[in-house]
């Protein structure tokens, strides 16, 4: 069921489009109003900057989260009887 004013396609984005919009509300927004008195170039090239340097954290830490295998279920140690 989807919330209300939600539509399907919103629902369905991809982690990396979740991700982008993510980006640009806490880093790229804060970013420009910072440089808002700077050249546009300037503005424009923080943001591809922070945009990919973000992205690829996180597809480093997604990778190491693949490397490192699903997580063992915890299994408590059996206790001797009596004891």
């Amino acid at each position: 069921m989807l919330a209300k004013g939600t539509r399907v396609s919103e629902q369905k984005q991809s982690f990396m489009a979740t991700l982008d919009a993510w980006s640009d509300k806490s880093v790229i927004e804060p970013l420009a109003d910072a440089y808002l008195n700077g050249p546009e170039e300037v503005i424009i090239n923080a943001q591809e900057y922070v945009r990919k340097a973000i992205r690829a954290k996180v597809l480093e830490s997604y990778r190491n989260g693949q490397a490192a295998g699903p997580r063992k279920a915890f299994v408590p140690a059996r206790r001797a009887h009596g004891l």
